[in-house]
């Protein structure tokens, strides 16, 4: 059972990932990193020299490892809910939890990754905010559908949205289902 975090690229995933990660004592996995590992480049530079459909690709590859039988925290790109196979695999993998954002939150994050040299690439050459607003609109319909629960984060900390997730979790009786498979795991080490 994993818990996988789906949402438009700045919504926090990675880093709400990793602390969740320690709260349920999992490991945390980022399929963005696992493409770089697998691709041996950055995704800008994946995506430059094999084009986006090549990097989608290798998201289908990373979505499709995910073990249900091995609980993870997973951050998903952005884009991973574009593919039907992708979607069909984060219900038989685990729990979907869409990390909602607001677009300006959204432009101000990317806006300020772009300025600290951030590794994420354009999908157009609109502005920014005509971009992401064009994309989201896209997207979003995806998100719903693709969560089994969705978190707003407007002006909450990566610790209240953590913190929120693990509550429902533990609400709906997905820790307890962690933790068993986690003592199974164990006692096969």
């Amino acid at each position: 059972m994993n818990v996988i975090l789906i949402g438009y690229r700045a919504t926090g995933k990675s880093t709400v990932g990793a602390l969740l990660s320690k709260k349920l004592k999992i490991p945390f996995m980022d399929t963005d990193h696992l493409i770089e590992a697998a691709a041996g480049m950055p995704i800008r530079d994946l995506i430059e020299a094999a084009g986006w459909e090549a990097f989608r690709e290798r998201e289908k590859e990373a979505v499709a490892s995910l073990d249900e039988n091995h609980p993870r925290v997973v951050a998903t790109g952005g884009g991973a809910i574009h593919a039907a196979a992708n979607r069909s695999r984060f219900k038989q993998a685990g729990v979907a939890v869409f990390l909602r954002a607001s677009e300006p939150d959204i432009v101000e994050r990317l806006q300020r990754d772009m300025q600290d040299g951030g590794s994420r690439p354009r999908f157009t050459s609109e502005s920014l905010a005509a971009e992401t607003a064009a994309v989201l609109k896209d997207r979003l319909p995806l998100y719903e559908a693709a969560a089994d629960f969705t978190v707003d984060t407007q002006g909450k900390s990566i610790v209240q949205v953590a913190d929120e997730i693990y509550q429902h979790l533990l609400e709906a009786g997905i820790v307890s289902k962690i933790n068993i498979l986690k003592k199974r795991l164990k006692k096969h080490l």
